[in-house]
């Protein structure tokens, strides 16, 4: 017998079972983490904001007490930090676990509000091998893929109860612009300890020979870009990113780039490509790289970059450079954000066939947003 999970229109998730053909929808709420600090609805209130067990409109809460109108929508929201298991460092997101009835420009408007790199917005999955449909938008505009917001969407669905995550290992599959992918969540007492995510099948690009250009936009000399014969290339599982090895750890530590003169540099491989500087040796004695990510395109240095780290293992690999086939990737440092990114590589016939990047995820806020 075998058991599909898929979240509804509703919001909530079904399970069913092909043998009998029975369905059994069940409420997706759980009750909250005791870690978890919930956002006050009302600006000056002082008292945690109390809401009422009734659900309205795709089963979004109102504050208990408060009348809301006719044309008022109430949306539930995650604030956490992925790849980290401490509250205020490592990456973070903002997910919607019950995003059905928000339309592409108030998803921009509030991943634009929320100000940080991503926020996702969780759907019913148009794709039936899918449990979800995830959406990830910038203060730019949507993107198709993305490393911690995949993996923190997952967490934030598990723990909503909207995808099953029984104790050990399971896996789930969300739904992407490119693709259907999988994630493993490994789980204990019921809650997601750890999420690995199977990214897309790695490429490799063109290289840049000529490293002046982005020697000067990254404020280092020609020398200091390039390291025992790698040169920088462009990388890909999923999304598109220059791979820039440096020679040396305090190289890396010292880069004050000019976003303006590495977007030019990037502008010449397509459209928002990251900037993945990193060094073969690290901080902390238990990691193998030191990276920093930068996005011209969004005028940010970003403080972990799951896509760009999985894509610098498909880049060593496929160099002869992998530093053991699961390795740990520190990031995020000199923004007082640390990040650990855990990325493990598959080799076939000598070249990089499965990429997976995993990590930790450290929950901070819940709230309430309100729209008319």
């Amino acid at each position: 017998m075998r058991v599909i999970s898929r979240i509804t229109d509703s919001g909530n998730f079904c399970t069913r079972s092909e043998s009998r053909g029975s369905s059994i929808a069940r409420s997706s709420r759980l009750p909250p983490p005791d870690s978890v600090m919930r956002l006050p609805l009302g600006a000056g209130r002082k008292r945690r904001a109390k809401t009422c067990r009734a659900t309205i409109k795709n089963g979004h809460r109102h504050p208990r007490g408060e009348v809301p109108s006719m044309s008022e929508r109430f949306f539930d929201y995650w604030r956490i930090d992925v790849f980290t298991d401490t509250p205020l460092t490592g990456n973070p997101l903002v997910v919607f676990p019950r995003a059905t009835g928000l339309s592409p420009a108030e998803m921009l408007g509030i991943a634009r509000e929320m100000n940080i790199s991503e926020t996702t917005f969780i759907f019913p999955a148009n794709n039936p091998s899918a449990n979800y449909r995830n959406r990830i938008f910038t203060p730019g505009g949507e993107i198709p893929f993305a490393g911690h917001p995949s993996i923190g969407t997952a967490y934030v669905a598990a723990q909503e109860g909207l995808v099953p995550h029984p104790d050990g290992s399971s896996v789930i599959y969300q739904e992407l612009e490119i693709g259907v992918l999988p994630l493993e969540l490994i789980c204990e007492g019921g809650q997601v300890k750890r999420v690995i995510m199977t990214q897309g099948e790695p490429s490799l690009g063109a290289e840049l020979k000529n490293v002046e250009p982005l020697a000067g936009a990254l404020g280092v000399r020609t020398k200091d870009v390039g390291l025992k014969a790698l040169v920088p290339q462009v990388a890909a599982t999923g999304i598109q990113s220059l791979q820039v090895p440096m020679r040396s750890l305090d190289v890396v530590k010292g880069l004050d780039p000019d976003l303006r003169a590495l977007r030019k540099v990037l502008s010449k491989f397509g459209e928002k490509v990251v900037c993945y500087t990193f060094a073969l040796e690290a901080v902390a004695p238990d990691a193998a790289v030191h990276a920093r990510s930068f996005v011209p395109d969004l005028g940010i240095e970003d403080p972990a970059t799951g896509s760009a780290a999985g894509a610098c293992g498909a880049y060593l690999a496929a160099n002869g450079k992998l530093p053991a086939p699961t390795f740990i990737v520190e990031q995020g440092m000199e923004m007082h954000h640390a990040s650990r990114i855990e990325v493990s590589v598959e080799m076939e016939g000598g070249k990089p066939k499965v990429i997976r990047v995993g990590g930790q995820i450290a929950p901070l806020i819940r709230g309430t947003l309100r729209l008319p």
